[in-house]
């Protein structure tokens, strides 16, 4: 298990710090930034997951990969990556609580402006519903959210990524 850690963990630290670079970034430019870090978490995530899958296999593993392996190095940079990006998000909510406040207004916006689309689409209690409980959001639903949307991404690429990486010694031998 060690090397599988020791494997990943270098790449989920450098993304979840790629990742709030980026949302500071975006702060200090005056863009909603826990959105962008979301956004940023998307690009991020997939290219994280890959190198570190590959450093394994050719760093750790003598240019093997089994999928399971792959699976468990993927799982470890992604799950850092979604932690730490959750701890530093509900970090900076609570020291820039106008961040928080700017980000459920503009989502109470978009609701707003496409209020008749989402009630036909949906219904009218389904949109009520919504519409409160983004109302009623605190800074850890978004810490919360953040970590979600890192972790259920990274799992899909991380299932791509280690089946084009899957190598055996048999299959390098044969090719």
């Amino acid at each position: 298990m060690n090397r599988y850690w020791n494997a990943a963990y270098p790449f989920g630290l450098s993304g979840a710090g790629l990742c709030l670079l980026g949302m500071l970034v975006m702060y200090f430019m005056d863009v909603e930034p826990v959105s962008m870090n979301l956004i940023i978490g998307y690009v991020f995530t997939p290219i994280f997951v890959f190198f570190a899958i590959k450093s394994f296999r050719d760093s750790y593993n003598q240019g093997e990969l089994f999928f399971s392996q792959g699976m468990t190095v993927g799982f470890f940079v992604y799950t850092l990556m979604a932690v730490l990006s959750a701890f530093y998000v509900f970090i900076f909510l609570q020291v820039a609580p106008q961040v928080f406040e700017t980000f459920r207004q503009v989502n109470l916006n978009l609701m707003l402006d496409n209020q008749e689309i989402l009630k036909e689409q949906l219904n009218e209690k389904a949109y009520t519903d919504t519409y409160d409980s983004i109302a009623d959001m605190s800074r850890w639903d978004v810490a919360i959210n953040d970590f979600l949307r890192k972790i259920f991404p990274g799992l899909f690429f991380t299932i791509i990524i280690s089946i084009i990486l899957k190598r055996s010694n048999q299959s390098t031998q044969h090719s």
